[in-house]
């Protein structure tokens, strides 16, 4: 009996130990069967993103750089006709510029959005109608001056459109990705279980060493998408994540590229236009003060028109580039620790002079204590002054404009006041759109060229507020709300 007993036992511990190990590997094998087509699913979507989405932003970067030089002949081509010169090199300038864009489009037709397809294309019909005729004649128009920047602005706000639309796409396919890793790790688990503890182990290394790297290019997609540019880091995984990684970093070069285009463009602008207008200020102030000679009388109220008319043109340039700024999706460049009411008294006492000249006064009433707050101050300020400027141009003589500021609820209320004649309660709407010029004659104000409201509004809402006009007895209000935590 001992000896058969011994006999047995080794064959008895050898089938339960390679009923244990087979069950085990049959174990493993599942949870690697289950692992691999996580795996492959999560290949795939990112394959996706790859192969679909970046090359399909590719050729539509390529067509916007196409569309964006045709506006620089455009833009260039203007400038040369106003200083007199000939339209020949003009019109070939643009023709080229044309032909190249046209052989972009019909690359990458099959590729591009129809949107940004069809808003591209209306450069080529700009072109076309500058070249049906006399070129110089079409692009000193103000009317072609209207359409190219409301074309600029529409070509702007699509490609930005597009890009958080792949920004959307690329989250929603991480997400799937993510969705398809959790399901993969939940059956790991329930195989694990029932198995051995080592499948558990397997499984959730398998997982993390997948799902980690994707979730930090998750986090780096989104910073991506809210306009920082930082560098996307190496974040470990298997080979197609690194080169979504790489394709991602691609993407980032390309918007800081863009972006640094963006600023390059306001900074000429700012050159270009205000240093000019700088140094005629300059002439101006040393006229008025007799530094190069006693004026007479009438020479005196000359300088004065002139100079009062310099300070507008100064106005109107800094209202343009701040639209620019604002409307080409550049941030605001917040500062710590601002204090509103000094910005309210600043802008305020900027106004005065102007004010005086009209008969009306500024009273500004900002009592109580308000926080220090995180804006971009020189936005704010100048809102604040335009809507003190609006106020004191269609106020009567000896009348006031008041400004209050009081703090509601986590906002700053700023209203100003004013005796004018009030608004067309039809124009009520329309009073914040761009470009939207609107004559008030019962104050004797022509139309301006409609963008300081815009601007108002769009200060606003950059703050996390907003902007709105009300008329109650002989009072029209216009209240500008800032939050005073800038999330």
């Amino acid at each position: 009996m001992p000896s058969t007993l011994a006999t047995r036992m080794p064959s008895t511990l050898a089938t339960r130990l390679g009923i244990t190990h087979g069950a085990l590997v049959v174990v493993l094998a599942v949870l690697l069967v289950v692992t691999l087509q996580g795996l492959v699913r999560m290949l795939g979507v990112m394959t996706v993103i790859r192969d679909q989405r970046l090359s399909s932003l590719d050729a539509e970067e390529e067509l916007h750089r196409a569309a964006w030089q045709v506006e620089v002949a455009l833009r260039h081509g203007r400038n040369d006709c106003v200083e007199g010169k000939s339209e020949v090199p003009l019109r070939q300038h643009l023709a080229e510029a044309r032909a190249q864009f046209e052989e972009v489009s019909t690359r990458t037709a099959t590729e591009v959005a129809p949107a940004l397809r069809d808003v591209a294309a209306k450069y080529k019909t700009f072109a076309d109608d500058a070249l049906a005729g006399g070129t110089c004649a079409f692009l000193t128009r103000q009317s072609s001056d209207e359409r190219r920047l409301r074309l600029d602005e529409e070509l702007t706000d699509t490609w930005i459109d597009r890009l958080q639309d792949v920004h959307t796409d690329i989250e929603a396919k991480e997400a799937r990705a993510r969705d398809i890793g959790s399901r993969t790790t939940r059956s790991g688990l329930i195989v694990a279980a029932v198995g051995a503890i080592a499948a558990v182990i397997v499984v959730r290394w398998t997982a993390a060493s997948v799902t980690r790297p994707i979730a930090r290019l998750a986090a780096a997609a989104r910073r991506l998408g809210e306009g920082e540019f930082t560098p996307i880091a190496s974040v470990g995984g298997p080979h197609e994540v690194e080169a979504l990684r790489l394709d991602l970093e691609r993407t980032r070069e390309k918007l800081l590229g863009l972006d640094r285009m963006k600023q390059s463009f306001l900074a000429s602008v700012s050159h270009e236009l205000r240093s000019p207008l700088g140094r005629l200020r300059e002439a101006l102030a040393l006229l008025s003060d007799g530094t190069v000679g006693d004026l007479s009388a009438q020479q005196k109220r000359v300088v004065t028109l002139a100079s009062r008319a310099c300070e507008q043109e100064v106005r109107i340039v800094e209202a343009l580039l701040d639209m620019t700024r604002i409307g080409s999706g550049m941030p605001v460049q917040r500062e710590a620790g601002c204090d509103i009411v000094r910005i309210i008294e600043a802008a305020a006492e900027a106004e005065r002079p102007e004010a005086t000249a009209r008969g009306v006064t500024i009273e500004v009433d900002a009592a109580g204590t308000f926080p220090s707050m995180t804006l971009d101050s020189a936005l704010v300020e100048r809102a604040i002054a335009n809507l003190v400027r609006n106020a004191v141009s269609v106020s009567p003589k000896a009348s006031k404009v008041r400004v209050v500021a009081t703090l509601d609820d986590g906002r700053v209320r700023i209203d100003v006041h004013d005796n004018g004649p009030g608004l067309d309660p039809e124009l009520a709407d329309k009073l914040f759109q761009p470009f939207n010029a609107v004559a008030v004659k019962a104050a004797g104000r022509p139309a301006g060229i409609g963008i300081g409201l815009s601007i108002v509004r769009e200060v606003a809402r950059a703050h996390h507020g907003d902007v709105a006009v009300s008329r109650e007895a002989d009072t029209t209000t216009f209240r500008l709300e800032i939050a005073t935590e800038q999330t």
